[in-house]
């Protein structure tokens, strides 16, 4: 039995995945992390049976719960800050938040390979998403440039996305696509129109409601373009990347970044 505290249970990827990992027969949630609904029962949360375990927002009461693994779908402002608890206090991590800074999962790295506890950062549990990122690296030594556009739901905090950095730092170790913002006869007209910039690749960020989570990677050369496209159109597309990074996390090295860590072409 594994059992885990789940931080950012009251959010909507932490409600979803609460939902899944509270009906599987090896998995109990023994804590539930939060700074809203403080003192609520997670099978409340779950719309099921009282369960014994309310929400918190005290790490001691965490660490009275003795869980074996935490999985983290808190945010950008406080994610950091918990990974660095759970090293702190030799915890294995599943890492599902994004808004981690570059220097920030470097340093998180290198804390982790003097550390009793296993970081798995994970920017994306798409599967397809996965396919996508893994795709483009392979595409990428036969195209001139690539640009990414990323599309998210109007509430989501962080912009670009983990997926698009995460891309296009995957891509960026086949090919430097530009070493520069700009090339010499570019100029904006109008401040921000040509994206962020991330490992020689444009990223353009799209935040409206009705979407969830879309991503295209437009390669181009002479005479042509591929894209490579993944549409999340549900939370649940989330689900069987969990499981599979938490059946598989013990089998993993101390750090790790990104499902591709499980997933081989």
């Amino acid at each position: 039995m594994k059992k885990i505290a789940l931080f950012g249970i009251c959010g909507k990827m932490g409600k979803s995945m609460l939902s899944e990992l509270i009906m599987e027969e090896d998995i109990s949630i023994v804590a539930g992390f939060d700074r809203i609904n403080i003192g609520t029962d997670i099978g409340v949360l779950a719309g099921r049976e009282i369960s014994g375990v309310k929400v918190t927002d005290n790490y001691e009461d965490i660490k009275i719960a003795k869980p074996d693994l935490i999985i983290d779908f808190t945010g950008p402002e406080i994610v950091y800050k918990n990974v660095l608890w759970a090293i702190e206090n030799k915890l294995d991590i599943i890492v599902g938040a994004t808004g981690l800074k570059k220097e920030e999962v470097e340093n998180i790295r290198k804390k982790a390979v003097k550390s009793a506890s296993k970081i798995f950062i994970v920017p994306n549990f798409s599967v397809g998403a996965v396919l996508m990122m893994i795709l483009s690296s392979l595409a990428a030594p036969y195209f001139e440039n690539c640009e990414i556009i990323e599309m998210h739901h109007d509430k989501k905090k962080d912009a670009p996305s983990g997926t698009a950095i995460a891309t296009s730092m995957a891509i960026s170790e086949k090919k430097n696509f530009n070493l520069t913002r700009f090339l010499p006869f570019e100029k904006e007209t109008l401040e921000g129109s040509r994206g962020a910039f991330s490992d020689g690749i444009h990223i353009h960020s799209i935040r409206l409601p009705g979407l969830l989570a879309h991503q295209s990677v437009i390669f181009g050369s002479k005479g042509q373009t591929l894209i490579i496209k993944h549409d999340s159109i549900d939370r649940s597309s989330y689900y069987p990347g969990l499981i599979l990074a938490i059946k598989n996390i013990d089998k993993l090295p101390v750090f790790s970044y990104g499902l591709d860590s499980l997933i081989k072409i």
